[in-house]
């Protein structure tokens, strides 16, 4: 008998939670520190950082995606018993994930070599154009350490363990702001390089967080009892392969979600300034308040991984369920407090009254689409949990792009529906995708726990 709600499985994914959202946090302030740092050095400069870190984004969250594959891997051989050699198989998955790393770093290092073709294709004037390309040029050679930081992550969580990411994060951010201060504005001797600064910074401190969470591993009590770096794994073909066939179709996804409102301010961007800054303040909100269920479905992840290795269904249902009651719960709150608060929340970004005006109107449908945001980011983790990731692959593709996007275009851009909607049209596309997508997420795990013995 399965329950609705287990407070005991709440309480264990809220302990997880919790570090995993401080982590968030701590990152989306290493990003606030190189936009306010690159501001004092020019206009220019801060539209160089957000121009690089538009095309630098899609590419570290894809890889992070792929990598993730390592943290259900780990957490259902951590939750498995009477396994032979577990922690072995555990250590395993750890060197596979890094050989994997290694290899997508490759890639990403080859396809950078024509990373001046889309900044060519933007028509920048040439300052801008040089201290964007600069800031790439430099924050490419964070691709290793970021990779390897994601898989000894990933093990770390695979283990039930979300403190380390969160200290790490933190000696990081530490790390950020003296040395985009050096670099941006060229102090102690180092050479002034303004925007492109930021991206050797960031470089840098995805150097110190590898090596600060190798430390970690050796020091750390709770890590020692697996011996992670006791003996060399050697590269396992099918290891690998097995690694990528999960983590592949959570990087595609991530890659459709980010483009999906990469494309949606580009294609808002004729619509003019007022139209740009109403879509960005609710961006920006929604992009923060986004943080608590990204969390609540990482330690989903994790909590769900764990249990399917040990075996016992019944708790692994009631576990998806309390999920699905934290996730909803978080949504219907944060969608009260942005429909009640939308005033006092732009007041944060703007007191134009133009602005003002439609991103409250805007702010009214992002408070829509917070209960299906939060439900399908929940049903995704749970996928991963259970290693079963295809279904992020065709739901988040389907219901973004040919349903999201297509109608938020109709309705942003066209009179086919209805008068064009403008800004507006574009959110309530993304309403439609996002709510498809929570459905078709529920209608799939329904069909898949049915399976799971």
């Amino acid at each position: 008998m399965t329950r609705f709600f287990d407070i005991v499985e709440a309480k264990h994914i809220l302990k997880l939670a919790i570090p995993l959202l401080l982590t968030q946090i701590v990152a989306s302030l290493m990003f606030f520190t190189d936009t306010v740092m690159a501001s004092r050095a020019g206009h220019v400069d801060m539209a160089a950082v957000s121009i690089a870190t538009g095309l630098w984004s899609p590419v570290i969250f894809s890889v992070q995606g792929l990598l993730i594959a390592v943290t259900p891997v780990v957490a259902q051989l951590h939750g498995a018993q009477g396994i032979k050699h577990k922690r072995n198989k555990m250590k395993d998955t750890m060197f596979q994930g890094a050989y994997l790393a290694i290899l997508v770093c490759l890639f990403v290092l080859f396809i950078f070599q024509f990373s001046h073709i889309p900044l060519q294709n933007l028509n920048l004037e040439q300052e801008l154009y040089d201290k964007s390309e600069g800031y790439l040029s430099y924050v490419i050679w964070g691709i290793l350490p970021a990779s390897l930081f994601f898989v000894l992550r990933g093990f770390c969580e695979g283990v039930s363990l979300t403190k380390p990411a969160l200290v790490v994060s933190v000696v990081g951010l530490l790390a950020n702001i003296p040395l985009n201060y050096i670099f941006v504005f060229g102090k102690f001797g180092a050479p002034e390089l303004g925007g492109a600064g930021c991206g050797l910074a960031t470089a840098l401190v995805q150097w110190v967080s590898f090596i600060s969470l190798l430390i970690y591993f050796a020091v750390s009590s709770k890590l020692k009892p697996f011996q992670t770096f006791s003996t060399l794994v050697k590269p396992k073909k099918t290891e690998i392969k097995k690694l990528g066939k999960i983590g592949l179709p959570i990087s595609l996804s991530l890659l459709f979600e980010s483009t999906l409102f990469a494309f949606t301010a580009l294609f808002i961007a004729p619509l003019g300034a007022i139209a740009v800054a109403g879509h960005q303040v609710a961006f920006s909100y929604s992009a923060v308040v986004f943080m608590m269920p990204l969390s609540l479905s990482m330690a989903a992840t994790i909590r769900i991984g764990y249990l399917k290795g040990f075996g016992d269904m019944d708790k692994l249902k009631s576990a998806i369920k309390t999920c699905f009651v934290l996730a909803s719960l978080f949504g219907i709150v944060v969608m009260l407090i942005t429909f009640f608060s939308r005033e006092y929340i732009i007041a944060i970004y703007t007191s134009q009254p133009e602005v003002v005006a439609l991103a409250a109107s805007i702010l009214v449908i992002t408070a829509i689409y917070q209960l299906p945001d939060a439900i399908q980011v929940m049903a995704a983790g749970i996928f991963k949990g259970l290693k079963i990731t295809k279904p992020l692959f065709y739901i988040t593709l389907i219901a973004y792009w040919p349903i999201g996007f297509m109608f938020g275009y109709v309705l942003g851009r066209t009179d086919y529906l209805v008068p064009a909607m403008g800004p507006q049209g574009f959110w309530v596309g993304i309403v439609i995708g996002l709510t498809t997508a929570s459905i078709m997420f529920i209608i799939k795990l329904r069909s898949t726990l049915k399976t799971i013995e």
